[in-house]
């Protein structure tokens, strides 16, 4: 898939295949478990649009994207479709939750049993939704999966607080306990939590040593977007030394995580005025709540 840090609603059933993506009154737990029963009836993949009223990139999927006639067929015939407002719905809040979501719009590929097939975050072209709808469709046939569980996990109170109650500010001190009482890191729950709540740079360097087992397990959405991340923070360092032979060498090490059009672009950012002070680049493809 192509995509350079892309970061998105009622179960929604394409009326006709030129149509968009359009939202019921409100998403719920009972339409989500419609959505999951109506795709084992049907045998069909499911698509779930993660958004949020007044996301330019979602307001651009719903206007530009979603109502292309190559869009809507594949989606019509072979996905059952979801969409939710993760400020508004509670099971919106729960998907981000459960995926450590924080981008937006964030796609989420599923086969029947609600096991993720993919993840995918920010504005997608016609080209690249439609690929990463073939891609998922192939995978699912192979049954090649991430390594999201179908069922709910056990989270931490501080994470639910976080997700479903807005309060993201966790002390660092509460997370950092939790993570060390795990014994795996890389398991699913200590994943979307330092991906999810961004955690401070004392776990950059388990992040950045596990990047490419991290990239295999979970998809490479969430996992870019953090290790990009943890590069911003890497570079300063380096910059204190002006060592940027350093700081190109571990560059070259997580290049092989991105595509060949996310890496140009990419690339150039971090070695931008590499010394100079200089102010944060927005990634214009994606939208982030601020609470």
């Amino acid at each position: 898939m192509k995509r350079f840090f892309k970061i998105a609603s009622a179960v929604l059933l394409l009326a006709c295949p030129s149509i968009a993506l359009k939202a019921q009154t409100q998403s719920t737990d009972e339409s989500w478990e419609q959505a999951k029963k109506q795709a084992q009836t049907e045998k069909k993949l499911i698509f779930v649009d993660l958004y949020f009223t007044g996301c330019m990139p979602c307001a651009q999927m719903d206007k530009e994207v979603f109502p292309d006639p190559k869009v809507a067929a594949i989606l019509g015939a072979d996905f059952v479709t979801f969409k939710s407002d993760i400020l508004k719905e509670e099971i919106g809040k729960k998907l981000c939750m459960k995926y450590g979501v924080t981008g937006f719009p964030t796609f989420l590929v599923m086969n029947s049993e609600g096991k993720i097939i993919d993840v995918e975050s920010g504005f997608q072209s016609v080209e690249q939704l439609t690929a990463l709808l073939q891609k998922s469709k192939e995978n699912a046939k192979k049954g090649i999966l991430k390594k999201y569980s179908a069922k709910d996990e056990v989270y931490p109170d501080f994470y639910r607080e976080a997700y479903l109650n807005g309060k993201r500010n966790v002390p660092f001190e509460t997370v950092d306990a939790y993570l060390k009482a795990q014994p795996s890191l890389t398991a699913e729950v200590p994943f979307v939590i330092i991906t999810g709540l961004r955690i401070g740079r004392q776990y950059d360097e388990f992040y950045l040593k596990n990047a490419k087992q991290l990239y295999k397990d979970y998809g490479s959405s969430s996992v870019n977007m953090h290790v990009f991340t943890i590069l911003q923070r890497k570079k300063k360092e380096f910059e204190k030394t002006n060592d940027l032979a350093g700081f190109k060498k571990l560059l070259d090490e997580m290049k092989p995580l991105y595509s060949t059009e996310e890496w140009t672009k990419f690339e150039r950012i971090l070695l931008k005025d590499f010394g100079v002070e200089k102010v944060v680049t927005k990634n214009p493809n994606t939208e982030k709540v601020v609470k």
